[in-house]
């Protein structure tokens, strides 16, 4: 039998998937609450010591102007953080706070408050966000397929050290803005900090300097509409009730950039909306922006709609419409307060929304509080609590915006969703408030693990690409993985390894599935799936960073929250840490999609010679 070379972790030869860059191994562990070292080139390993790789996420993600260069920011152990922020969501469910120190080396060690960083109190950690550490600015230059650290100094910018990620990045003209966040502890699920934005120069990738915005307590992303820079943040404190878009007081707002490389740290604000600004695409000559539930605030997350571009202004901040809102699609309340929006993008004449449930749990751990009698006494109570509570992300479009004969189409979700109904005490399944069909399908794209759908997105080459943050392996290896006590930490009694093991073999026996990319080719077909695998990558649980560079390229920036393996590993293929990859687009054809065609195929030539002489078939290892 004839076979292939290893899979690479990352790479997608037969559509065109290569690994431009990749976090490499940093630091070296020595144990629980010990203090780590950091990795020098050509050191031999020291004796106790176990390799780390802490970046996981490219979480900034955006390229210069004249298309040169893509810029990212990143965050570190994302799994550690993620359970510190989330863990103010499990008070008032009755469950254990998933709290403790764990170490399984073959995918995350967490060590929350005890970590040495956290006890001697080193920055970024904070408290229970012990795991924390300082996260990392990096350019790869197209030319030369050379990528950059432009991670500041001590000197250049002395709070980086206090940042907990860079979330957001900008470019226009001569200047690159990276977008980051301080730690707090009290954010919850939807975590937020002091934001602080770093600007450098897109030609040599110079530093020009940073600001600190305490107004400011969360960023998400920037859009440049009209040939104007807008970033939307939250607001650290809501404004008053009426003074901005719509009746209920303003959380989140949209800046407008008026800088310049001598000064690029002035804005002002051309949108005053009652949630967080997350996602942003321009649609008919107006910005639309899907919201995140911003502090303080009691709105729906939903899709804002802005002014013609050419009437933005300070003076008509309070003129954006809401349109669409996760209350007017789910008929459970408390799942529809706990949806925020993923992308939102123009394509085909509509714009394609997406709803889900961020970081997994809040609309589990709300459920669980606000309903006392739904019971959580056992597995099986959780499992279905957790299931009933939480669908898979949904894709819906929108026409018309804002008008009277606005249009609103379901493409993947339920036509009925479970809806926890306390006069009965019981569970059942109601209409979704739309009262239609999903045109193509279930939510998730079909997989309830697909909890985040559109959690990156673009038009390349006139299609729509989605990315999604697939949740099996993080309830495979963290959930049910002994080593990590989740559920005996959360049920409050011992949890037996045959139990666990005896449920991780029924619900998750495919180990390679993974983050996923789904693309539409037109407006009218179904999506299918570019990957299923975190582009042969097991590790990579999703896709945030779709970033288009002209009509060439198409990048993605991979998000996980391991720290082992560091080096690839096979059965199945993963490799932790961040990775850049790129989509070159085969030139036969034009299209970054679909099958290669049987005569670029090696594998596939191979098979029909071997059918012709009656040899048994040819396959790759996946």
């Amino acid at each position: 039998m004839l076979g292939t070379r290893p899979t690479v972790p990352g790479e997608d030869r037969r559509h065109g998937i290569t690994v431009t860059a990749q976090a490499q191994p940093d630091r070296w562990w020595f144990g629980i609450g010990r203090p780590t070292r950091p990795i020098e080139s050509g050191a031999s390993p020291p004796e106790g010591g176990r390799a780390q790789t802490t970046q996981g996420y490219v979480w900034a993600f955006t390229a210069d102007e004249a298309q040169r260069s893509v810029w990212w920011g990143t965050v570190t152990n994302v799994t550690g953080g993620g359970f510190a922020t989330a863990a103010g969501d499990f008070t008032g469910t009755s469950l254990g706070v998933p709290l403790q120190a764990w170490d399984d080396p073959d995918n995350v060690t967490c060590e929350f408050a005890a970590s040495y960083n956290s006890v001697h109190g080193i920055p970024p950690a904070q408290g229970v966000a012990g795991d924390t550490v300082p996260a990392q600015v990096w350019q790869y230059d197209i030319a030369s397929e050379t990528s950059f650290n432009r991670t500041p100094t001590a000197q250049q910018c002395p709070d980086f050290d206090r940042l907990a990620g860079l979330r957001a990045a900008g470019s226009l003209g001569d200047v690159v803005f990276i977008g980051g966040i301080e730690t707090d502890v009290t954010a919850g699920s939807q975590a937020g900090g002091v934001v602080v934005l770093l600007a450098y120069r897109a030609a040599d990738g110079a530093f020009l300097g940073w600001r600190k915005y305490p107004g400011w307590n969360n960023i998400k992303n920037f859009v440049v509409a009209g040939g104007r820079l807008y970033v939307g943040v939250g607001l650290a404190e809501p404004g008053a009730a009426g003074t901005g878009s719509g009746p209920n007081p303003p959380t989140g707002s949209v800046q407008r950039w008026c800088g310049d490389a001598a000064d690029p740290f002035r804005f002002e604000e051309v949108g005053l909306l009652g949630n967080q600004p997350s996602y942003f695409t321009v649609h008919e000559d107006r910005i639309v922006t899907g919201t995140w539930v911003g502090t303080g605030s009691t709105e729906h997350a939903g899709v804002y709609v802005s002014p013609p571009l050419r009437e933005l202004a300070p003076a008509t901040r309070a003129g954006w419409s809401l349109v669409f809102t996760a209350a007017q699609l789910f008929p459970d309340p408390v799942t529809a307060r706990s949806m925020v929006s993923f992308a939102v993008t123009s394509f085909g004449g509509w714009v394609y929304g997406t709803f889900g449930v961020l970081t997994m749990e809040p609309s589990f751990t709300n459920h669980l509080t606000a309903y006392p009698q739904i019971p959580r006494d056992t597995i099986p109570d959780l499992a279905l609590a957790y299931l009933k509570s939480s669908p898979g992300g949904v894709v819906y479009r929108l026409k018309d915006l804002g008008e009277p004969n606005q249009q609103v189409e379901l493409l993947y979700g339920e036509r009925k969703y479970w809806t926890f109904e306390p006069d009965r005490g019981e569970w059942a399944l109601r209409d979704n408030l739309l009262h239609q069909d999903p045109k193509f399908g279930g939510g998730g794209f079909g997989s309830r693990w697909n909890d985040y759908v559109g959690w990156g997105a673009a038009v390349f080459r006139g299609k729509l690409y989605m990315g999604t943050f697939n949740t099996e392996k993080v309830l495979r290896d963290i959930t049910l993985n002994p080593a990590t006590g989740l559920l005996t930490r959360l049920l409050g009694r011992s949890v037996s390894d045959v139990e666990l093991a005896i449920l991780r073999r029924l619900v998750f026996r495919d180990k390679s599935t993974a983050g996923q990319v789904w693309v539409f080719d037109d407006a009218d077909s179904p999506a299918w799936p570019l990957t299923t695998t975190g582009f042969n990558n097991a590790c990579n649980w999703g896709i945030r960073g779709i970033l288009p560079v002209g009509d060439e390229h198409l990048f993605f920036g991979t998000n996980q929250g391991w720290q082992y393996p560091t080096e690839p590993r096979d059965d199945p293929p993963r490799r932790a840490g961040w990775q850049l990859l790129r989509l070159t687009p085969p030139a036969h054809d034009g299209s970054p999609g679909g099958p290669v065609p049987a005569w670029l195929d090696p594998l596939g030539v191979l098979n029909r010679v071997a059918t012709a002489v009656r040899l048994p078939a040819l396959t790759a290892r996946r």
